[in-house]
């Protein structure tokens, strides 16, 4: 983390100028990394103040570069920030170049109030922060541009800046909200489907299965309550397949473009093919399952994700070019050494995690019948295979694979479901909206409780022995410890038992001499940015790097892959463009302030989106969510969206 010689950042002053290094603090709430893209940080500009690492940054010819930043990002749609951020902007330049009045040093402090207190947008309100702590904490910095006969001398630094959001910065894949939020608002569909489907094609899915940490950054959850981004997103995807047929964003692969295998159509093989196809390359997914989306197709219960949906965005990354072999498992029908004979010259290891965790209690390895691993139970009940059902269930676990199993087993007709688990409802990982349908459809919630032995008859299941549990201190995870009450032991009376704990990967088609290591966990080792393995050309992205993680996630990894395979290919080296690592650099800085008081804004409700009743959820798989009731209920939840933009500039 960097130490600083001075920061105003969110109102908190430290001058640590004159001080030894060793005196120097780190400024901890922004959290800012000592280095940039392997270059040390002199000087971070942003939203809400200015940090400086360096004394040889020049703060004016600083500011003078964050304000022409700002000047590329406004809008336009407000007079005070798109002419009086340029206003700014040219007498900061006059500053520089040594040509400034004190009459210039009176109108950037006098505009930059103005524009700060009358911009529309949090762009404006927000840019000239840094300027006018400068004004008040560097005004010797200033005044020595006033009649200086050379311009400032900058030393040869480099300026880096990125715009983002709150909501943007918590979208693990960056995808632009405001931008396409704001096309929804001005009646532009088609416009703001394209700017999801710059990140990812799966615009339909995300609408639908999204966990959408971006609406814990919305800054109305700190006035009223988030925006429903994710609902948002799925109405243009659904405006567009209820109007015509799915666009691609770019012309199919050049036939002379260079070959990329992608092992696993899950989200990350998807995503991570779309955007090589995107850039002229040739792509092959190899995809040891039947039908093509890896776990959104046989992970996620078509009740959350029809299958028409799913199929429709697997057709959009096809009309690319990229060629999608089912059934064909690597290490079984084509090695993945044949895959680099075959001319393919780099590979993407995205197989995601299709085998269940072990709980380790007696009974679990019998092969009782009635015993189903959550992951198997799901592609069974994804691809209508056969299972044969009891009258009773216990589902273990408190994810969104438990909810998963749980409800879907409701819609088998199965009579009493249990959702038996060790901690309490507080604690559970699962999406709350997902536990909240489990608990208005009828699963039995069994808490704080963990299975010890599976009790059978004639090899079948008859019931399954429980341990109440007590919360102590908190582990790892950050959650209290579930410790076993003694003697507390009960059954609990089920002939099914469908234990959902966790995930874990199969990556035995990774022979000792394919050079890619896998860590103590049983995950690709890979680089956090370029998603390089330890083998030359070959990449990993999704949950075989990650662990259970989420779709948006697995995206996330898959856009920095593609862009690396891409840069791989092109120069012989994994590496990621300038934005790409901006992002990263300003995601660990916290765009969104928990403690912030933002200006009051229009006391609008929160648009919920309809859903089947209960009653008719359970007849069948047919879908529970219905996303908003027609576009004016979208443009009324577009219309809530502050436009909380926010520019950040990196001095390395």
């Amino acid at each position: 983390m960097a130490k600083v010689l001075f920061s105003s950042w969110r109102g908190r002053l430290i001058d640590a100028r004159g001080k030894e290094p060793a005196e120097q603090p780190e400024l901890t709430e922004l959290n800012l990394p000592a280095e940039l893209d392997g270059a040390p940080l002199k000087a971070f500009l942003g939203w809400a103040g200015l940090v400086l690492v360096d004394p040889q940054v020049n703060i004016v010819a600083a500011l003078w570069h964050y304000f022409k930043a700002v000047q590329r990002e406004s809008c336009g749609r407000c007079v005070p920030c798109r002419i009086g951020t340029r206003v700014l902007a040219d007498r900061l330049g006059k500053l520089v170049e040594g040509k400034g009045t004190e009459h210039d040093l009176n109108l950037l402090t006098n505009l930059g109030r103005l524009v700060k207190e009358s911009s529309l947008c949090e762009l404006g309100q927000s840019a000239p922060v840094p300027l006018l702590d400068a004004l008040e904490y560097f005004r010797g910095d200033f005044e020595a541009c006033l009649g200086a006969s050379k311009p400032v001398t900058e030393n040869n630094l480099t300026y880096r800046s990125l715009l983002t959001a709150p909501c943007r910065n918590g979208c693990p894949a960056h995808i632009n909200i405001p931008h396409y939020i704001g096309m929804i608002n001005g009646g532009f569909y088609e416009e703001s489907l394209g700017i999801i489907r710059e990140k990812t094609p799966l615009a339909g899915v995300l609408g639908r299965v999204c966990v959408h940490p971006c609406e814990a950054n919305c800054r109305r959850l700190l006035l009223d309550e988030a925006l429903s981004i994710r609902v948002l997103k799925r109405f243009v995807a659904d405006f567009e397949r209820n109007n015509g047929p799915a666009r691609a964003a770019a012309a199919p692969a050049s036939p002379g473009g260079k070959k990329v295998a992608v092992i696993g159509s899950g989200p990350a093989g998807l995503t991570a093919s779309y955007q090589l196809a995107r850039k002229g390359y040739r792509v092959t997914i190899f995809e040891a399952l039947p039908v093509a989306g890896g776990m959104l197709a046989v992970g996620i219960p078509s009740y959350r994700l029809p299958w028409d949906v799913l199929n429709d965005e697997i057709e959009l990354v096809k009309s690319l070019g990229v060629e999608i072999k089912l059934n064909t498992r690597i290490g079984k029908d084509i090695t993945f050494e044949e895959l680099r004979r075959d001319g393919f010259e780099a590979i993407l290891v995205a197989t995601g995690l299709h085998d269940s965790a072990s709980m380790g209690v007696e009974g679990e390895d019998a092969g009782y019948k009635g015993f189903f691993p959550g992951v198997e139970y799901l592609r069974r009940v994804n691809l209508n295979q056969e299972i044969e059902l009891g009258r009773r269930a216990a589902v273990i676990g408190g994810g969104n694979v438990a909810m998963d199993c749980a409800r879907s087993s409701l819609r088998l007709g199965i009579e009493e479901v249990y959702l038996v688990y060790r901690r309490s409802r507080a604690e559970m990982p699962a999406n709350e909206a997902e536990i909240i349908a489990a608990e208005e459809e009828g699963v039995k919630f069994c808490l704080l409780a963990n299975p010890t032995r599976i009790l059978a008859e004639n090899g079948r299941i008859v019931g399954m022995e429980c341990i109440r549990m007590e919360l102590g201190e908190p582990d790892s995870s950050g959650r209290r410890r579930p410790v076993p009450v003694k003697g507390s032991e009960f059954i609990l009376d089920v002939d099914m038992v469908i234990p959902a704990i966790g995930q874990v990967a199969d990556l035995s088609f990774l022979s000792g001499d394919s050079g890619v290591e896998i860590t103590k966990r049983g995950a690709i080792a890979a680089d956090s940015l370029t998603m390089a393995t330890t083998a030359p050309g070959v990449f990993a992205a999704g949950d075989a790097v990650l662990g259970a993680r989420t779709v948006i996630e697995a995206v996330a990894s898959a856009n920095k892959a593609a862009e690396a395979i891409d840069h791989y290919l092109r120069t012989g080296e994994a590496a990621l463009p300038e934005h790409m690592i901006m992002e990263d650099f300003i995601e660990k800085t916290g765009v969104y302030d928990p403690e912030e008081k933002p200006p009051l804004i229009g006391n609008l409700p929160r648009e919920e989106e309809s859903c089947l009743p209960v009653s008719d959820r359970l007849k069948g798989f047919a879908e529970a969510e219905l996303g908003f009731d027609g576009p004016p209920v979208a443009l009324r939840e577009a219309g809530r969206c502050a436009a909380c933009l926010r520019l950040g500039m990196a001095v390395i």
